[in-house]
């Protein structure tokens, strides 16, 4: 009986090794791409002396491209199971935003709530396409 309860925490314990990398891997990918977003869609909505009233939906493209990027590179170190890989990435991702952004701002709102599930979306779509892409895998 021992044996068996052994086995079982050992490929428990595989199975959680092989995904934390690649997650981990997706989110730093995620968050350092959709700084550079972030960065790029500041210069242009300052360079076009736009309003306040676009800032939100620049924030859900930069959350998206984040996202996409964090699933992509996870499944593209996993090599299987993209859309699994992908999605878990970005929601991590989304999740560390999420804390940042109450702590900055307060108890989060539905707005917050809708760009975490873009997020999610996002990267499980990258997760799919990172699976698919033939090529280097990091």
């Amino acid at each position: 009986m021992e044996k068996a309860e052994v086995q079982g925490k050992a490929a428990f314990l595989s199975h959680a090794k092989a995904y934390v990398r690649p997650v981990l891997l997706g989110i730093a990918a995620g968050a350092a791409a959709a700084g550079a977003v972030f960065c790029a869609a500041a210069a242009v909505l300052g360079a076009l002396h736009t309003t306040g009233d676009s800032i939100p939906a620049a924030a859900i493209v930069v959350a998206a491209v984040g996202g996409l990027c964090a699933g992509f590179v996870s499944a593209k170190a996993r090599k299987k199971r993209g859309l699994l890989t992908g999605g878990f990435s970005a929601l991590m991702l989304a999740v560390i935003l999420l804390a940042v952004s109450w702590a900055m701002s307060g108890p989060p709102d539905a707005a917050v709530l809708s760009r975490m599930a873009v997020i999610t979306a996002a990267g499980m779509v990258g997760g799919v396409l990172g699976v698919g892409q033939k090529g280097k895998s990091y």
